[in-house]
């Protein structure tokens, strides 16, 4: 119980107070610190923050304050207020998007990240989707065998690139022509084979100014993200020579 309450925001003094209260029912603070074995300099604080989260109320008896717990079911209502906050913000955020992103292409010309992790290859894959628009075209060349959560995750990926009208053209290996099959009936989405022994751990991904080397080791992936237009304008030449030697659906 304390586990679940400290994972909604509450504090160790708030989980404390909260319990020590709805067992003593109206208590002023004297009995709150015993119970709850918050010091007297912190009660108030605490008693506070609850009151704002609207799970504690107060009233003053012959000049004493008592404090009460409300019903736990307010901290549903709690919950609920949490959850339309973080909505505005997100809104908000959203809203500065643009000029958050506008702000980055400002920086140098020319630079290089990595990302590591499952985690970093999701990152990079999902940066190119919301940074590609109606129209432009990510070329993607190589690819290795991978556990069956990452083929789940970019084929879900790849049906919202289809939706938002993205152009793929991708070079595969043609050991993974299964994965063509279930891919290529996708709109804006266009399949040619590598021979078997062109077989490497890695896919390349060229769209815009940007080439991003997966390195898709099992144990241990990482992402070269490289910035730069020339980069890429050599990466995009290297693949379209391979594109149109490599053979057809």
């Amino acid at each position: 119980m304390d586990e679940v309450l400290k994972n909604i925001g509450f504090t160790r003094g708030e989980i404390n107070v909260y319990l020590a209260l709805l067992e003593l029912g109206e208590s002023a603070t004297g009995n709150i610190i015993k119970k709850s074995k918050v010091s007297g300099s912190k009660v108030y604080e605490v008693l506070d923050r609850l009151i704002s989260k609207g799970l504690v109320s107060s009233i003053t008896k012959n000049n004493l304050r008592i404090f009460d717990a409300a019903d736990p079911n307010k901290i549903l209502s709690y919950l609920d207020e949490k959850v339309e906050f973080l909505k505005k913000e997100k809104d908000a955020v959203h809203s500065i998007i643009p000029q958050l992103i506008l702000r980055r292409h400002q920086k140098a010309k020319s630079s290089a990240k990595v990302y590591t992790g499952f985690e970093g290859l999701k990152t990079v894959n999902e940066q190119l989707i919301n940074n590609l628009g109606r129209g432009d075209e990510w070329l993607s060349m190589g690819l290795s065998s991978q556990p069956k959560s990452w083929e789940i995750y970019f084929n879900k990926k790849q049906v919202e690139r289809a939706k938002k009208g993205i152009i793929q053209r991708h070079l595969i290996n043609e050991k993974y022509k299964s994965l063509a099959e279930q891919r290529k009936k996708l709109a804006y989405t266009h399949f040619r084979y590598l021979p078997q022994e062109f077989e490497m751990p890695t896919s390349t991904e060229i769209y815009g100014d940007t080439v991003a080397i997966m390195i898709l080791l099992q144990e241990d992936p990482f992402v070269i993200v490289i910035e730069s237009a020339a980069v890429a304008n050599s990466f995009r030449k290297y693949f379209n020579h391979l594109w149109n030697t490599s053979k057809r659906n």
